[in-house]
């Protein structure tokens, strides 16, 4: 049951614009990748939510957390192929936002050592874009990343 308070369950309930930043989607999950108000945005930094409001990883079925680590392997895969990332970042805190939420981020070889980890995306020199860059990026990850069949 989606909650009225929840930043997630009110971004899939309204969806204003998500779908242009979607880049999979299937009856469990929504991966979109990031974009703020101002841009330009970091590329390469992709949000896959659950798509029933569930508050942490513990409370997903087993077939959920299985098509969890599917989803995951599979937009780093994307990621790394349509960014040239040497890997991915994968991080998930669920502090602010009681719903099940993990940002997979393309790690850039070049990063400087300042920025990595949770820095990365303040890196002035990484690759950024305005909303038709972003656009573009969506595009291909979407037909770099298979959907899995249905649960």
């Amino acid at each position: 049951m989606p909650l009225p308070d929840c930043v997630f369950c009110r971004r899939l309930r309204i969806r204003a614009g998500l779908d242009r930043w979607t880049v999979y989607e299937d009856e469990v999950f929504l991966a979109a990748h990031q974009v703020t108000e101002t841009g330009p945005d970091p590329l390469g930094i992709v949000l896959v939510q659950t798509k029933r409001h569930v508050p942490d990883l513990a409370s997903l079925t087993d077939a959920e957390a299985a098509r969890l680590g599917l989803v995951l392997a599979r937009v780093s895969r994307a990621l790394t192929a349509c960014t040239a990332a040497a890997w991915t970042y994968c991080f998930g805190f669920m502090e602010a936002y009681r719903h099940v939420h993990v940002v997979i981020a393309s790690r850039h070889p070049d990063l400087p050592a300042e920025y990595v980890r949770l820095r990365f995306h303040e890196w002035p020199q990484g690759p950024h874009g305005g909303r038709a860059e972003v656009a573009d990026l969506c595009r291909r990850l979407r037909a770099a990343i298979p959907r899995p069949p249905a649960l």
